[in-house]
């Protein structure tokens, strides 16, 4: 059986094949990518155009979807408005990891309700 260095090295040369070739996958399909886009563009002008959400053809069918984000531009701000009144279903609901494992530090146990994992995965860096 192989040594610990020698598997290192492999998984050093295995990963750095793998990005290289990643990298030149994302080269090739950039203008792919780029002309899709412009298709994109053009077909949503369309729709706008004539005030439609679909369009059937023999092609296909192209449709337009709505998609939403709400990013925060000022967290306390937001916090403050949802505690003053009371709105909770503007918060999505989770624990916070970092939080929970502070906590299990402290007290030896999870939150009331908060099922706590960690595992572990190999990292390695290059020589």
């Amino acid at each position: 059986m192989a040594d610990i260095n020698t598997r290192v090295e492999q998984y050093v040369k295995l990963r750095d094949l793998i990005k290289a070739k990643n990298d030149e996958h994302k080269k090739a399909m950039k203008p792919f990518n780029e002309t899709l886009e412009q298709l994109n563009s053009v077909l949503l002008a369309h729709l706008n155009t004539m005030g439609g959400n679909s369009v059937s053809t023999d092609g296909g069918t192209v449709y337009r979807t709505e998609k939403k984000s709400a990013p925060l531009a000022d967290a306390q701000a937001f916090m403050d408005y949802v505690i003053a009144n009371q709105a909770w279903d503007l918060l999505d609901r989770k624990a916070n990891v970092t939080a929970v494992e502070d906590h299990i530090n402290t007290n030896g146990v999870p939150p009331a309700g908060v099922n706590f994992t960690s595992t572990f995965v190999v990292g390695v860096r290059r020589a």
